[in-house]
């Protein structure tokens, strides 16, 4: 279970650093109006979109992550409670009748 655990803790620590990278990535708006620059800005506004693709997809595997890490507790919770031994119920006597 721990090991579960670290592995969903790199895994979230590799993504993070992946997508500090991507967002170095891409240029500055240039300013202007030629061909050159238009197509610059339209370069930068696909880098952009990959940009904020790959946010998402990092989100997602952070909410699987943490929806895989919910899961494993309430695994864990419901393991120690089936070994808690059943607690025994106190039944009383049959009562007794005079002249049965």
């Amino acid at each position: 279970m721990a090991v579960m655990f670290r592995s969903a803790t790199c895994l979230a620590a590799i993504l993070f650093v992946m997508s500090g990278s991507v967002q170095a990535a891409c240029p500055p708006p240039a300013p202007g109006n030629t061909a050159a620059e238009i197509q610059a800005n339209g370069q930068r506004l696909v880098c952009l979109q990959n940009e904020v693709a790959a946010e998402s997809r990092q989100r997602a595997l952070e909410r699987q992550i943490e929806a895989l890490q919910r899961s494993q507790q309430e695994l864990a919770i419901q393991r120690r409670m089936e070994a808690i031994p059943p607690v025994p119920v106190y039944q009383p006597p049959d009562p007794v009748i005079p002249g049965r």
